[in-house]
């Protein structure tokens, strides 16, 4: 069922989430800490590894910025989005369900929503956030002294992670210019009109790099806009 909550036919998916976390949750209160501790690490979390391993972050930035992407590709980025949500919801919903039980994974189940949020890739943060918020929600009035220590910690983690590196915008910008004056004082110098004409090989890598670092800063800046509210 575990494997299945993420086959392609929106069906059989939908039915294996639905079966899994139906059955969980009508016999889960038979189930002892160890066991519960069984399955999330083997049924529950291995779910979520393929979704994040799926998904191409890069291939985010390039569809946010109207580049040629397969339309395959994002219907597949689209269903995948759909059940990761709905799979986070009902990890989160299970967990609250039975927190006197399994209170002890809370830090597991932090550390796997934190995992979303640090991701460089806006839409699976946002999946993380909305998944952190609902199970601040709904958990937070059980959670002790020491809970909180651990959900403030998990948030401050993922908030130092996703700080904006404007670093790498400004060293692309100088690798640029340094390049742009090597360029104009060969010409001066009166070289041949074949040597100072742009390689474009190198103006698109240049122009590659200098957009990359400027989407990466977009988006942990939108992530941290997200975490701030």
């Amino acid at each position: 069922l575990s494997e299945l909550s993420f086959d392609p036919r929106p069906e059989i998916r939908k039915s294996a989430l639905q079966v899994l976390f139906d059955t969980l949750r009508n016999h889960g209160h038979l189930f002892s800490l160890p066991l519960w501790e069984r399955v999330f690490d083997s049924v529950l979390f291995p779910i979520f590894d393929y979704v994040r391993h799926a998904i191409d972050p890069s291939g985010d930035m390039l569809q946010g910025h109207g580049l040629d992407v397969d339309g395959s590709e994002l219907d597949q980025d689209a269903w995948l989005y759909e059940t990761c949500t709905l799979a986070l919801q009902l990890v989160v919903d299970l967990f609250v369900k039975f927190y006197n039980s399994v209170n002890p994974l809370l830090k597991k189940v932090l550390m796997l929503l934190i995992s979303f949020i640090k991701r460089p890739h806006q839409s699976l943060a946002g999946i993380g956030i909305a998944a952190f918020v609902r199970l601040m929600s709904h958990a937070g009035g059980l959670f002790s002294e020491d809970k909180w220590l651990e959900v403030v910690s998990s948030l401050k983690e993922a908030t130092t992670a996703t700080l904006p590196d404007f670093s790498k915008v400004l060293d692309e910008m100088n690798r640029a210019s340094v390049i742009s004056s090597a360029e104009d004082s060969s010409s001066k110098q009166g070289e041949s009109s074949t040597s100072t004409v742009p390689d474009d090989d190198m103006e698109n890598s240049k122009g590659q790099s200098l957009y990359l670092a400027i989407a990466d800063v977009k988006c942990r800046t939108a992530v941290q806009l997200l975490l701030i509210q």
